[in-house]
């Protein structure tokens, strides 16, 4: 064990520390010991930054992200998107509804899987200089959400979803320093309410999920 500094009594019985002034400045250095008023502190602050740099080696990345492949939005026929939230209503009958809110960034892999009136309001907004537009007259789809691309069975399957607001509009996200316009469809499905929907909508708020939407025959009598 190495032995503590030793230190001289004064005759008044204190304890002085002994002289290190012909000493260098590092070796001057103790453990929460307060800085000399002779201590160089550019060469000081030289000293300790050059030192840290020889103990730390930044690790080498194994790949750049913004190298990494995006994983396509389109996969087995099915949108990526995300669910935001529900919503109670009424139609005109008093009858109890649900309307479920979902969300995604439009991208080429799209194309083919939209209804038509959505892909019209899209390419519009491609040669205008408008940044959105609410789409009506949607038919009523058969709206199925999936908890992953490739899985057979979903999560919620509803015949007659109508689409009580649909809005494709142009965005700007923000990051690494520079803002980036996409094109989002967001929109809001009304159906009935039962067990299920509200299990599902009630819960899974700000989650991602994997839809289709084909069009359906069947309709609800809503009072949107």
């Amino acid at each position: 064990m190495k032995k503590p500094l030793a230190r001289s009594r004064s005759r008044t019985g204190s304890t002085a520390a002994p002289a290190l002034a012909d000493k260098p400045t590092s070796a001057r250095l103790l453990p929460n010991r307060p800085m000399d008023k002779s201590d160089d502190v550019s060469t000081l602050q030289s000293a300790l930054v050059n030192e840290a740099e020889q103990q730390v080696k930044t690790p080498e990345l194994l790949a750049d992200p913004a190298d990494a492949v995006k994983p396509s939005p389109v996969q087995n026929n099915r949108l990526h998107a995300t669910y935001i939230g529900l919503g109670l209503e009424r139609d005109k009958d008093k009858e109890k509804l649900v309307h479920l809110d979902f969300s995604f960034t439009l991208e080429a892999e799209h194309d083919g899987h939209l209804p038509a009136k959505v892909k019209h309001a899209w390419d519009y907004l491609r040669e205008s200089g408008d940044k959105a537009v609410q789409v009506q007259g949607i038919p009523a789809v058969t709206l199925d959400v999936y908890d992953e691309p490739k899985v057979k069975k979903p999560l919620l399957h509803l015949v007659g979803a109508e689409f009580s607001k649909a809005i494709v509009s142009i965005i700007e996200e923000v990051g690494k320093g520079k803002a980036v316009k996409k094109t989002r469809f967001a929109f809001r499905l009304l159906v009935e309410r039962d067990e299920d929907v509200i299990q599902f909508a009630a819960w899974n708020d700000g989650e991602e999920f994997w839809i289709t939407m084909p069009m359906t025959q069947a309709s609800m009598a809503a009072g949107a």
